[in-house]
């Protein structure tokens, strides 16, 4: 469970969950390929990404009958990775061709497996068209691979967040970071909920939105009131340095400093565009329908020691930026402006979290051990 779970602020709502098991599969890795090429490609490619803890997501999971085949693969292609199978079946395969060119005009990680090489050699004359498919649209995915394990080396390390770790400003380097990453982060869904949303959509759908995350799993050395606190009123004294529960230590009872050895967490003034608007009635990834118009965030959480952040939105222009400045003052999320683009930075600081703005999502303790000083200190 995560704090805060609900709350009523203003005219709005601020909610956090984390990802249902059945949901995860959303925020995987789709596979684009041919039925014929199951039991030779799909099922192998499948079973080793789950054996590497990366979630496959192959149309077979989530389409059937009765279903709108293509707006469901739309939302599917909402992911942050896809592997094309390139096989003699999909070059033909109309399903394959349309996810091709949808992944083609994403900015997402793309890679082609091409277990017979196909891509190498000289076209039939039968696929002719789907070469000057693959020459408008394949090409930038390139290159492509011939044999699973190397496809496997170079899928290995991801993960949606891959990005926001830079070897100067992490304690726990890039590499050992993303191999590790289901040991230190989950993904959370952050939703704001406003009537807002739903009378000026088209005004927020212009925006960027995300989240400024400047602390993922940060200790501090000046961390508090002198004891170690735990959640549920459990605090014991600092020298006694780990959990009374579960017995595992914790961090902030020796203080750490960037180059010490057993590092164990990341710092980071990232941001990121995590952030997406719907309308009433909209179809959110799974397929539900949006009940009141929100701006639904997804937000890495350090499983351990919680993660700061702040609700931001670049606005591209200066007259819808004084609109959606009034938008937000009048719902009662407190925005504050950085002018140093055209348009702006909006910062939202809704009233519960008073920090600066910065939000806190910790595991309470019988989910996680977690010290709640792990976080940023108040000013």
């Amino acid at each position: 469970m995560l704090e805060p779970r609900g709350s009523r602020l203003g005219d709005f709502d601020f909610t956090t969950r984390q990802l249902e098991e059945d949901e995860k599969k959303f925020y995987g890795i789709f596979i684009s390929h041919a039925n014929a090429d199951n039991e030779d490609c799909l099922y192998p490619l499948r079973n080793a990404m789950l054996e590497m803890g990366l979630y496959p997501l192959c149309d077979r999971d989530f389409l059937s009958g009765g279903d709108d085949f293509q707006s469901k693969i739309e939302r599917t292609l909402d992911c942050y990775a896809a592997v094309i199978i390139i096989t003699e079946a999909s070059l033909h395969s109309h399903w394959v061709n349309y996810e091709i060119g949808i992944l083609s005009g994403k900015n997402i990680p793309v890679y082609l497996w091409d277990p017979n090489g196909i891509l190498n050699t000289a076209p039939k004359e039968d696929s002719v068209d789907f070469r000057k498919f693959a020459d408008a649209h394949l090409n930038r995915f390139l290159p492509a691979f011939n044999s699973l394990e190397s496809l496997l080396d170079a899928i290995r390390d991801l993960s949606p967040y891959a990005d926001m770790f830079c070897e100067e400003n992490a304690y726990l380097d890039c590499t050992t970071f993303r191999k590790r990453m289901k040991e230190y982060a989950e993904t959370v869904i952050v939703t704001l909920e406003s009537n807002i949303f739903d009378e000026y959509y088209s005004d927020f759908a212009e925006c960027k939105i995300g989240t400024l995350i400047p602390n993922f799993g940060m200790f501090y050395a000046d961390h508090g009131d002198g004891e170690h606190c735990y959640a549920r009123n459990r605090c014991v004294p600092l020298e006694d340095r780990a959990c009374p529960q579960n017995g595992i230590p914790c961090a902030l009872s020796l203080p750490r400093t960037l180059g010490e050895e057993n590092k164990e967490c990341v710092l980071l003034n990232h941001v990121m565009y995590n952030g997406k608007v719907y309308r009433q009635g909209d179809l959110n990834r799974q397929g539900k329908r949006i009940e009141k118009g929100c701006i639904m965030f997804h937000v890495p959480v350090h499983k351990l020691y919680g993660t700061e952040f702040k609700f931001i939105m670049d606005v591209q222009d200066n007259t819808r930026y004084d609109l959606i400045m009034a938008l937000l003052e009048k719902a009662g999320m407190n925005p504050s402006a950085s002018n140093s683009m055209l348009g702006g930075r909006i910062y939202l600081s809704l009233p519960e979290r008073r920090m600066q703005g910065l939000f806190r999502l910790n595991h309470e303790f019988t989910n996680n051990f977690l010290c709640p000083h792990a976080a940023r200190k108040s000013v």
